[in-house]
């Protein structure tokens, strides 16, 4: 007789499951994606495709809608500082949060070497970040952008005299991030975080 009340219960459970699987609810849901132009764009800076050293040109290319920028310089030993090679621009009507998220890097560098990104808005330092010891994929607060701003990025680039330069370089690969809200965004935004 016990087993016949412990055994009821097990069964109707059994037979709910089974009838609950092959249940489907369906939702509507709507998605509307309308493109927009960008708020935060790119420039030449001044010295853009201007003279660097030993005949190189400091390049600077610039996306089609301003959305990318691709920056070579082509230091020497000691002190190098390059100045105005690109600006951004907030082109919107609204103030922008910035941030800079360091993604990769190779670096064939001598020890001790230094390179440094200067965000200046008229004259002001906004922001010195220090890219080779910087944090990697972690959103960086640069500050905020007022509509109408323009913020001048200036390299600073330091190589210790002795040290062989042959066959050195350092590429970093960055996000330029812009947002009108106070909340961080995701270091990854595809995967959401």
């Amino acid at each position: 007789m016990y087993k016949k009340f412990v055994l009821a219960p097990v069964l109707v459970v059994l037979v709910a499951m089974v009838a609950l699987a092959s249940v489907f609810v369906y939702y509507p849901l709507t998605i509307n994606v309308q493109p927009q132009a960008p708020s935060v764009v790119f420039k030449e800076g001044s010295n853009a495709n201007q003279s660097d050293i030993r005949g190189n040109t400091i390049t600077v290319e610039i996306g089609a809608n301003g959305t990318s920028a691709s920056v070579t310089i082509h230091p020497t030993y000691q002190e190098n500082y390059y100045k105005n090679v690109t600006i951004i621009k907030n082109v919107d009507d609204n103030a922008m949060n910035v941030y800079i998220i360091f993604t990769s890097v190779t670096n064939n560098l001598p020890s001790d070497s230094n390179i440094t990104m200067i965000i200046y808005q008229d004259y002001s330092i906004i922001k010195s970040l220090d890219i080779i010891n910087s944090d990697w994929n972690k959103p960086i607060n640069v500050g905020s952008m007022n509509s109408g701003a323009v913020w001048e990025i200036d390299f600073y680039v330091y190589i210790p005299e002795g040290k062989s330069i042959s066959g050195a370089s350092y590429r970093v690969n960055a996000k330029l991030v812009y947002t009108p809200s106070s909340e961080t965004p995701p270091s990854n935004p595809g995967s959401g975080r």
